[in-house]
């Protein structure tokens, strides 16, 4: 007897689906959005279920009906005989997936359905069925949508996606029906046909290979499920299912037995080389597919990866997008050298999917198919390339600079001219070439050694969220050629506006350190994770006074950060050198700045400590002190944190307690529109630097500090 049933599928896949489901032999196919309904018999159904490499979920409706209230979604669901599905001893589970006025809560909507169900067992057998949420024997799913409501029996039970091979997974894994719709957009069912070659040169835990293969040797993707919804509903033909998984166990023989593919994966990370090599053994395709533990770039011609050259083949990848594992600057580099490589392979296609416009570009080939799709949460594209010489684009001459762009490059440039010169006399390979110069480019650049550090501040309100994106990408692109600094040398950081957080957030976890040179002495700076680097480089010119001072004195330096200014102390003689922070990360990167300069830890300390509580009960006093607070920072004392505005005068006094009758106390901070209170100035001798405290890279805009001189004695 035919029936109505309903597939359900990603966003993007409907289309797909419809030609596969009139394979399957559906009747009456429609697509509708993240669905496509079909007539048949059951086995079309349970052949949908087996076959279907696009599908989530295979739904039978079992009733349909309106929905003004509450009540009548109770209706429709009593008016179901439960009875005929399963039975009072079994579980079920209710995917309730819609609202209206009326069910304005789905979690409701699924107990009202759950209760027609358990009153129905009750009023018959005095029994009710119990509820399980992990594994139920029976999966139902009601569909509430423009106030109708229908109430189907899943018959998948797990979403179709879940093949059962993948149990180990890559970073951001891509959905096994979303590979499928991938490979069949780009044109893999005619090549395979073909015996062509296929190739993922980011294969992640090789789901494109899998499933390419899987078509290729005409394997049912549910062959290697554990269990299906429609196991233990009373309806079930087990003679009818039994003859299916015989027909496809049949088919998958006979279709390893002709495969002749070359399908090859390459992963440069070794712990997902091992997991896509346990996928697919888990599939029975490890005589099949190679997974290469190495970068694609390493991989010169298809001479290297096949035993002879082939001008066939797909080439298709889902290289990430900076979504989830990384900013999207940081892929530039990767889509660039995934451009230059895939040029090798002409007479092939190529499919790229990504999230993000701006990297397709750098791949420098034109797309003859474009196609959407949601990764997730993700809207994508799916970029299809013949590559052959005519479509690829010459990345010096295909992308001409808008007026704009060219005018920054010009700033850059000119920056660096004037720059270069001072530096090297200085001499220091850290410094800053571009400091918000051009209102649209609301960027810092600071260059360590061959290396760039691009801190993204807030665009002027008068331009758009997606403009300022987009000037973002300008800035990364005219970068190598402005400086002369290879693009995957160059570091995005997003400075947000601080609000009672720490100054230091942590961003990243890579724990790459670089040395840099400065006025004679080395430190260690990472561009990576964290939104500073481990040197300010506008406190240059501080760094150079403190050393000038410190001959002969005991020297504090309190929320000292990595110790750049103990060390330029240590460097100017100083008898002795305690260095102050709360963080163990930061007093080791110190100790390390200190070490790597030669100089000893014996007269050199470096101390754990609050420092708000630290100068109250300290009875110590210091020739020479740098006080650097953050502006904002949760403490325990001060009434829960720090204000650097309002407690600064505090702050002042009690470190003045500390300071020798002759000594020195340099106070800087970097917080907007400081005012100093007055009544300091008034109780100690004060010298101000203003700009004097800026070094040469640092004197075109607004000055990032201020600093101050203390003294105990008054004029």
């Amino acid at each position: 007897m035919s029936q109505s049933f309903v597939a359900i599928c990603p966003k993007g896949l409907e289309s797909l689906l419809v030609e596969e489901i009139k394979v399957l032999g559906g009747q009456s196919v429609k697509e509708s959005y993240g669905s496509v309904t079909f007539e048949g018999e059951l086995t079309t159904a349970y052949r949908a279920t087996l076959w279907s490499r696009l599908a989530n979920r295979i739904l039978m409706p079992l009733n349909t009906g309106p929905v003004e209230s509450s009540d009548d979604l109770y209706k429709v669901t009593s008016d179901i005989d439960w009875e005929m599905h399963f039975g009072v001893n079994q579980t079920f589970k209710i995917d309730f997936r819609g609202t209206t006025g009326a069910i304005r809560h789905e979690q409701f909507g699924a107990r009202r359905v759950k209760d027609a169900i358990v009153d129905q067992f009750m009023a018959e057998q005095d029994k009710r069925p119990s509820v399980e949420f992990d594994d139920p024997d029976i999966n139902i799913q009601a569909s509430l949508h423009k106030n109708q409501v229908r109430i189907s029996l899943d018959l998948s039970g797990p979403s179709l996606h879940r093949r059962g091979y993948r149990s180990v997974t890559g970073i951001a894994p891509i959905k096994e029906n979303l590979a499928a719709a991938l490979l069949i957009r780009a044109g893999w069912p005619k090549l395979m046909e073909q015996q062509a070659n296929l190739i993922d040169p980011l294969c992640g835990s090789g789901t494109l290979l899998i499933e390419a293969v899987l078509m290729a040797a005409d394997i049912a993707p549910g062959l290697f499920r554990q269990r299906f919804g429609f196991e233990y509903w009373r309806g079930h033909k087990p003679e009818v299912w039994q003859e299916l998984l015989d027909e496809a166990v049949e088919r998958q023989v006979k279709g390893i037995e002709k495969l002749q593919l070359n399908v090859t994966g390459f992963e440069a990370d070794n712990r997902t080389v091992r997991s896509a090599r346990e996928n697919i053994d888990r599939a029975g395709l490890q005589e099949h597919i190679q997974v290469v533990n190495s970068a694609f770039q390493k991989t010169d011609s298809t001479a290297d990866i096949f035993e002879s050259d082939s001008n066939r083949g797909l080439i298709i990848s889902n290289p990430p997008y900076g979504e989830r594992m990384g900013q999207v600057h940081e892929l530039i580099p990767v889509y660039q050298q995934l451009g230059v490589w895939l040029k090798q392979f002409s007479g092939y296609s190529a499919a790229i999917i990504t999230s993000e416009t701006e990297l397709a570009k750098n791949i420098s080939i034109h797309a003859d198919k474009r196609y959407r799709f949601q990764n997730g949460t993700l809207d994508c594209n799916l970029y299809c390339f013949n590559l052959n010489d005519d479509n690829y684009i010459d990345p010096e001459r295909g992308h001409k600079l808008p007026p704009e762009v060219e005018a920054l490059k010009n700033r850059i440039e000119k920056n660096i001219r004037k720059i270069t010169g001072w530096a090297q006399q200085l001499p220091t390979d850290a410094y800053r070439i571009y400091d918000h110069d051009i209102p649209e480019f609301a960027v810092a650049i600071d260059r360590y050694a061959n290396n760039l550090h691009v801190q993204e501040s807030a665009a002027p309100a008068s331009i758009p969220e997606k403009t300022a994106k987009r000037h973002i990408q300008q800035i990364l692109r005219i970068l190598p050629d402005a400086t002369g600094i290879p693009s995957e040398n160059i570091f995005l950081k997003t400075r947000q506006i601080q609000k009672g957080t720490n100054q230091y957030n942590k961003v990243a976890k890579e724990k790459k350190r670089l040395k840099v040179q400065e006025q004679g002495l080395t430190f260690l700076v990472n561009l990576t994770d964290y939104i500073d680097t481990g040197l300010f480089l506008d406190h240059r010119k501080i760094r150079s006074r403190i050393r000038k001072l410190a001959k002969d004195k005991s020297f504090l330096n309190l929320f000292a950060y990595t110790g750049a200014v103990s060390v330029y102390a240590a460097d100017g003689g100083a008898s002795s050198t305690l260095t102050i922070d709360m963080s163990n990360t930061y007093l080791q990167w110190a100790e390390d700045n200190m070490l790597l300069n030669n100089f000893s830890v014996w007269n050199n300390k470096f101390l754990k400590a609050n420092c708000l509580e630290w100068i109250k009960t300290a009875d110590q006093k210091f020739d020479l002190i740098f006080l650097d607070p953050p502006s904002f920072s949760n403490s325990k004392s001060m009434d829960g944190n720090l204000d650097i505005q309002r407690d600064h005068k505090y702050l002042i006094e009690k470190t003045m307690e500390l300071l020798a009758d002759d000594g020195t106390l340099i106070f800087s901070t970097n917080r907007r529109g400081f005012k100093l209170d007055g009544l300091l100035e008034e109780s100690y001798t004060s010298f101000y630097h203003g700009r004097k405290s800026l070094s040469r890279d640092f004197s075109r805009q607004r000055a990032p500090h201020q600093c101050w001189e203390f003294k105990k004695e008054l004029a």
